[in-house]
């Protein structure tokens, strides 16, 4: 394997594992420095109209919920990683290559997928206080959201792809 292949993995784990250490530091940050009221929900879960009757309880499960998101990434970052570990020993064309691949191919589309979960659940938690009338439930689809499915399925279908060479690689080298 060439050795700018096994440079770039070492330089790629090597900023996955920072990130993997900033993300939850920055979370932790966010969680200490907002205080946990109706006023500072709204930016979290991209809502305006947040009861201000919210009760603590509904303010901690929807601040409980956005925090599927980052543990996804983290996981999604830690199979980066461990496919940059096994690109800079020198192990490429295997079938647990394959496999890291389609797992990061996994996480991203969930990614992409669980704000059509968390957004409709948040919204009428947040506005379950308010008035029968004015409570809401709430679903958006935007461009990340579409960009991460379709980059999810992309390399889902890589990693699909990379197991089948890795097998006609292992059969060829049986062969030699």
């Amino acid at each position: 394997m060439p050795h700018d292949i096994r440079k770039w993995a070492a330089v790629l784990r090597g900023l996955t594992i920072a990130v993997m250490v900033l993300l939850p530091l920055a979370v932790v940050f966010a969680l200490i420095s907002t205080p946990l009221t109706p006023a500072n929900v709204p930016q979290a879960i991209n809502r305006p109209d947040v009861a201000d009757a919210a009760t603590r309880g509904q303010l901690l499960t929807v601040t409980a919920l956005n925090l599927i998101r980052p543990l996804i990434l983290i996981w999604t970052l830690n199979e980066m990683r461990k496919l940059f570990d096994e690109y800079r020993v020198g192990r490429v064309l295997t079938d647990a290559c394959a496999r890291i691949i389609q797992r990061v191919g996994y996480g991203f589309l969930a990614l992409a997928l669980i704000p059509l979960v968390l957004q409709p659940v948040q919204s009428v938690l947040m506005t379950w206080a308010n008035p029968a009338g004015q409570r809401a439930i709430s679903l958006s689809v935007n461009s990340d959201m579409l960009f991460f499915a379709l980059s999810g399925g992309l390399i889902i279908v890589i990693g699909r792809a990379m197991r089948d060479a890795a097998e006609a690689a292992a059969e060829n080298r049986s062969f030699v």
